[in-house]
């Protein structure tokens, strides 16, 4: 469609009063009878003009101050009327403005979802930030919102208590980890290379999630331990054939043979206690700084045995 066209018909929508909205609805069917009236006598030639005005006159209509449900369907009558005189068939004209409204009508809520899904975002991150500065009992609703910059009301139409709003940050912090531990580690061949792997994930999601598990040792101890469950339940049906290339490891000498569901909770408690003095002492540095002496503790151990004395390096220990 030509943009002097849309021009013409957003000068009309801008320059029509409130009051005296029904007085667009004329100039606008003028412009699209006058369009139709130029083109030779093209049935599908004119159903696409046609739409393409009312489309355009639509969208601006629904953003302008003047839209209402009435003004529209009047709009669209006359619309269907004037295609129909001008040569294009009304169930043909009927029939693609019912898409084109439902497409619209889509696109519209996707725009919503998306507004309110960042509203929604900027909601938790507020709350996190003021939790982790804090402490959950010390913040409220109205810290929440001053630092979100949106209205108290806003935040009541999101969640409806202060308790709420933890239970939202735990349940997304949660779905983001199960993800994390259904990645693919199928690629590894070497069994210790995939245990690394999911050692260097489990570290580093802390890490990078470590103003919430400040307020989570803060405020719900038992919280860490639903996290490690959690992963653990993951990690086994997200890695179906780890058991197995264990199993298969102990057999050729590579593993020691000993219980795989005991051996896997015995890591991750270890990067547990880990991770909880990372916490309280102010989440200095990278955890993953220390993945060498975690490898070492948990693939090897930490005693030297008398016939390894002169064959091993001295374990790196860290105050």
């Amino acid at each position: 469609m030509d943009v002097s066209i849309q021009t013409a018909i957003n000068r009309i929508i801008s320059n029509t009063k409130a009051h005296r909205d029904t007085f667009a609805i004329p100039e606008l069917i003028k412009i699209l009878e006058q369009q139709l009236q130029i083109l030779p006598e093209d049935e599908s030639a004119r159903s696409e003009t046609a739409l393409a005005i009312v489309d355009w006159a639509a969208k601006a209509l629904i953003a302008s101050p003047i839209y209402s449900d009435t003004l529209m369907r009047e709009f669209y009558r006359s619309a269907i009327d004037t295609a129909e005189a001008n040569g294009v068939p009304r169930e043909l004209i009927l029939e693609d403005l019912l898409f084109q409204s439902l497409r619209r009508s889509a696109e519209g809520e996707t725009s919503k979802r998306k507004k309110q899904t960042d509203v929604r975002r900027r909601i938790l991150h507020a709350a996190l930030t003021e939790f982790s500065e804090k402490g959950f009992h010390a913040s409220t609703i109205d810290s929440i919102a001053e630092r979100a910059d949106i209205a108290k009301g806003t935040i009541y139409r999101y969640f409806k208590t202060k308790e709420s709003i933890f239970i939202a940050l735990k349940e997304d912090t949660m779905t983001e980890f199960v993800e994390l531990a259904r990645k693919d580690l199928s690629t590894q061949d070497d069994v210790l290379k995939i245990i690394e792997s999911v050692i260097k994930m489990y570290l580093s999601f802390f890490e990078q999630n470590s103003s919430f598990f400040k307020v989570i040792i803060q405020e719900h101890k038992d919280f860490g331990r639903e996290f490690s469950e959690k992963f653990i339940q993951e990690l086994i049906l997200a890695l179906p054939g780890l058991k197995r290339r264990c199993w298969k490891a102990s057999r050729t000498g590579r593993l020691k043979q000993m219980n795989y569901f005991t051996v896997f909770y015995g890591i991750i408690g270890f990067l547990n206690g880990m991770i909880q003095k990372w916490l309280r002492e102010g989440a200095e540095g990278s955890l993953l700084d220390e993945i060498d002496t975690v490898k070492e503790v948990l693939f090897y151990g930490f005693a030297i045995l008398p016939d390894q004395v002169c064959n091993t390096n001295p374990l790196k220990v860290i105050s």
